[in-house]
């Protein structure tokens, strides 16, 4: 999209009932771009998908050991996506699975120091790009974009 066709959209959309357009539309282009350069990047460097990252980071930021079920309600995975991702992760030595004592039909899964390793690498490379990409803001504005997102997430979380 070229810089032109964004400032017709500005100019256009907050005339009417559409300027909710005007907060939707950026928040999924950033997303998508974030996104789409942060998979490539992953991708090339560490072999893994963002999916799989996802999964590793969960573990990683919630004490190295989740059950499936907190690991897809921690993530955007249904059970059996999960299990596929979890077996794949399992064989390249990134997590492993062990029985859980509170059910013995349940298994725990824990993060190697392979995978702990890996998502270190990888989360520091995806947020030099991104502190990259958000340079263009000021450290006040970052403050409020943090403050604003936060927000709008913790609405996400209700529903």
């Amino acid at each position: 999209m070229r810089k032109e066709n964004l400032d017709n959209f500005y100019d256009n959309v907050f005339k009417d009932e559409r300027k909710v357009l005007g907060l939707c539309v950026p928040v999924t282009m950033i997303h998508k771009q974030l996104f789409h350069e942060g998979s490539v990047l992953l991708l090339e460097k560490f072999n893994l998908t963002s999916s799989e990252l996802d999964v590793l980071a969960a573990l990683f930021f919630n004490n190295k050991t989740l059950t499936p079920t907190d690991l897809y309600e921690s993530t955007i995975f249904s059970s059996g996506g999960m299990t596929k991702l979890l077996k794949k992760l399992e064989s390249k030595g990134y997590v492993s699975r062990s029985s859980c004592n509170a059910d013995k039909r349940s298994k725990l899964v824990h993060i190697e120091p392979k995978g702990e390793q890996l998502v270190q690498e990888a989360l520091a490379l995806i947020m030099h790009k991104d502190n990259e990409f958000f340079s263009v803001l000021n450290e006040n504005e970052k403050k409020v974009l943090f403050k604003i997102l936060k927000k709008l997430l913790y609405r996400v979380v209700e529903r």
